[in-house]
């Protein structure tokens, strides 16, 4: 028997421009994620026209992803609305996403209406091979995708020049004057290993537990989420946010996760040694940075809630489970630490 034993499983993507329902790869028991195949970082001449051309670029993202939401942050943050368009890929998952909720959907910079986010692909490139993923930074004067990486697209929205800061709650401890960056270079480092830690551990960690196809892996999986959970619980009891003062694009990371950690993780992916609201901490950093206004504009629980029960077809709606009883909307009390 081959000691590395790999398993597809049925998610799909496309193969040379055409669909394929076959996708999700299993290695030994273990998920193991694919990487985003559109991932050459953001050229400076493409981020300033960002700012030069409102509506040149459209953000194509989904209420129920976590790698979305990363970008949504940031975008609604850096207060980039009118520069970018917005657009949801959501509803059930026949060949993958559809566009606006399986409507017909006209590809910016173009009169071709589509209906699944796969012939987005296509349009950018006919031949393209692999997973069909989300956000996606589309360039409506190319017709082209730019990225379909979280952190590149969040990279290079952050460093868009812009006068609309939108983090403006002093009262609250956060700052009312625009930051430089959400990746400052005097924190650089500490910020790409935090960001390994928070992929590893926890964005990574609940779809490897979620995922599992034996029980040594998914065993290997909720140690590994556990752990970095309790090792950021601890990190947070005498900083408001992960690396001090100031939020950082590793607590643009991390946030999406925690958002979906009860109403998801714990749920279906078995996540369910403890919940969010079980680490002190965490619940109340959670809170914190919700409490922005512009941060609880980029979640949808409805959507996310549903997410992992839509059907791959007409069928009606199975039963949706209830979402836990979480209090977001509960002072944390943060501001006070140092």
């Amino acid at each position: 028997m081959s000691n590395n034993i790999k398993v597809k499983v049925k998610m799909g993507m496309l193969i040379n421009g055409e669909w394929s329902e076959v996708d999700k790869t299993i290695v030994n028991g273990q998920y193991v994620r694919a990487n985003s195949v559109i991932a050459q970082p953001i050229s400076d001449n493409m981020i300033q026209s960002i700012a030069d051309e409102p509506g040149r670029f459209h953000l194509i993202a989904s209420w129920s992803c976590p790698w979305s939401h990363r970008t949504m942050l940031v975008r609604a943050l850096k207060g980039l609305q009118d520069l970018i368009p917005l657009h949801i890929a959501g509803g059930r998952r026949v060949q993958g996403y559809p566009m606006d909720y399986g409507e017909l959907w006209e590809v910016p910079g173009t009169t071709r209406k589509i209906v699944h986010l796969h012939q987005l692909y296509c349009v950018s490139d006919n031949q393209f091979s692999g997973r069909v993923t989300v956000p996606v930074l589309w360039d409506k004067v190319a017709k082209k995708i730019i990225s379909n990486d979280s952190q590149n697209i969040m990279r290079a929205l952050d460093r868009v020049e812009t006068e609309s800061w939108n983090v403006t709650r002093p009262e609250s401890g956060f700052p009312a004057t625009k930051p430089g960056s959400f990746s400052p270079e005097h924190l650089a480092r500490e910020i790409e290993t935090l960001n390994q830690f928070i992929y590893l551990h926890i964005s990574n960690g609940v779809y490897q537990a979620g995922f599992a196809q034996s029980q040594a892996a998914y065993d290997e999986a909720i140690e590994l989420v556990f752990a970095g959970l309790e090792k950021l619980e601890q990190k947070l009891a005498g900083r408001r946010f992960l690396l001090g003062q100031q939020i950082t694009e590793s607590d643009l990371q991390l946030f999406p996760a925690l958002v979906r950690f009860d109403v998801v993780y714990f749920i279906h992916h078995f996540c369910s040694l403890k919940r969010l609201t079980d680490f002190p901490n965490l619940w109340a950093y959670a809170r914190d940075i919700y409490s922005i206004p512009q941060v609880a504009q980029t979640i949808d629980w409805r959507a996310i809630q549903i997410s992992n029960h839509l059907p791959k077809s007409n069928d009606e709606l199975p039963i949706i489970r209830v979402m836990p009883e979480n209090d977001w909307l509960k002072p944390s009390g943060r501001e006070r630490i140092g």
